[in-house]
């Protein structure tokens, strides 16, 4: 009865497996925007080659996004673009700021912090 028992377990498990089922993509990261996930965004470098955290994000007025660190002293060759699902790759949280609407920006003084928003 026992080895009944653990083959119809085993059997049960390697379904569930087969179909992709009861296991998450550790990963993958949840995208929640609805602009496409390929849309070009803007970073500085601080955040894609320094891994600085993103601590400010506008949603300009003519759509475009900006995942920046949060510091004052950025000059051109500090550009990055990059995909939007890349930018929630790198910080998952940002998938808080989903329904952002245009002309409003966000900052936060760290990660994990609550965002505050305002408008540009």
């Amino acid at each position: 009865m026992t080895k009944r028992i653990l083959l119809t377990l085993i059997i049960s498990m390697s379904i569930f497996n087969l179909f992709g089922q009861g296991k998450k993509d550790k990963n993958k990261s949840e995208f929640k925007f609805s602009d496409s996930e390929d849309k070009a965004v803007f970073t500085c470098n601080h955040v894609t080659d320094e891994k600085s955290p993103i601590l400010y994000v506008t949603h300009d007025n003519d759509g475009d996004w900006q995942f920046l660190c949060g510091q004052n002293d950025h000059a051109e060759e500090n550009a990055k673009i990059i995909s939007l699902k890349n930018a929630v790759e790198l910080d998952n949280t940002l998938n808080e700021l989903f329904e952002m609407p245009l002309g409003v920006g966000a900052e936060r003084k760290g990660m994990g912090e609550k965002w505050n928003p305002f408008r540009l």
